[in-house]
């Protein structure tokens, strides 16, 4: 970039350097100047700034106050960004555990405001009546699918986390009642779309989006959409938030679950407990075999 080469100074003449440290130090004015304007000011002559400019691999004063508006403007936009952001580079580890719970907090507080009742009911009820659940993801979001898994597992529910399609497995599972969810942070992810399209068309799965806010083209595939926030941070903070929001929609049909179920449940969980010594390590416990 060409302020980063203004910075590094290589193979400056000093005169070229003078040029070169007042334009670092009046970036705003600079574009403006003409190259002898610029001579002048930074107390060098105009053969300094044109060779500086051709330094910089650029045709000559011209092209370089072009590429300095570029350049400038790019960087306020990005300070502006960041000006937002809650963690930056001069936060320690007692801000950070005081600003993560907050980011949850947050996640979690705009996604429950969000929520159409009436969808989630919808979805609810097609939980409660179907044989298995299909949840898939890209990247951090299978991730997240394949915990939410583990959890509508134990509940005995017929549960799998994917991250493509496998188009024989569910042609041979086609009279199962399924749920599937699909989840993408942004919304637009492509190969999530393709996914939504191939089991909308291809399969009689009820089909749940968990959208950022960028799910226009999605929606068509999809029987009910789920929107999650995203900050659009571009520190990757997004991730902290999408992933923690994702979760407790997912949470949520699970607590349902679990609640539709609640003695079958109890008395399962009993049941592991008489044989609980199998999977727990006690202190002083030999092993057996």
């Amino acid at each position: 970039m060409l302020l980063e080469k203004l910075k590094e100074q290589g193979n400056f003449t000093n005169h070229e350097k003078e040029a070169a440290r007042y334009i670092l130090e009046h970036p705003d004015s600079v574009p403006g100047m003409s190259s002898g304007e610029l001579a002048r000011a930074s107390f060098t002559s105009k053969a300094t700034v044109v060779r500086l400019c051709q330094k910089l691999g650029l045709a000559g004063c011209r092209e370089f106050r072009l590429r300095l508006v570029e350049e400038i403007s790019h960087k306020n936009r990005l300070s502006k960004m960041l000006e937002g952001e809650p963690i930056t580079g001069k936060s320690s580890y007692t801000d950070i555990i005081h600003t993560l719970p907050v980011l949850y907090d947050k996640a979690v507080t705009n996604t429950r405001l969000a929520l159409d009742k009436n969808a989630m009911n919808r979805i609810n009820n097609r939980i409660q009546r179907a044989e298995c659940i299909d949840i898939y993801g890209t990247g951090i979001s299978y991730i997240l699918a394949q915990s939410a898994v583990f959890k509508f597992a134990t509940l005995g529910m017929e549960c799998s986390a994917y991250e493509s399609i496998n188009g024989h497995y569910l042609a041979a599972r086609r009279n199962k009642k399924t749920v599937a969810f699909l989840i993408s942070f942004t919304g637009a992810n492509r190969t999530v779309i393709r996914m939504a399209q191939y089991l909308r068309k291809a399969t009689d799965n009820y089909v749940v989006g968990l959208m950022g806010p960028h799910n226009q083209v999605i929606r068509k595939w999809c029987h009910e959409i789920v929107e999650i926030p995203n900050r659009d941070s571009l520190l990757s903070l997004d991730v902290i938030t999408s992933f923690s929001a994702a979760t407790y929609v997912l949470d949520i049909f699970f607590s349902l679950l679990l609640a539709k179920r609640y003695e079958e449940h109890a008395q399962s969980s009993l049941e592991m407990l008489e044989h609980a010594e199998l999977l727990l390590d006690k202190p002083g416990q030999k092993d057996m075999f």
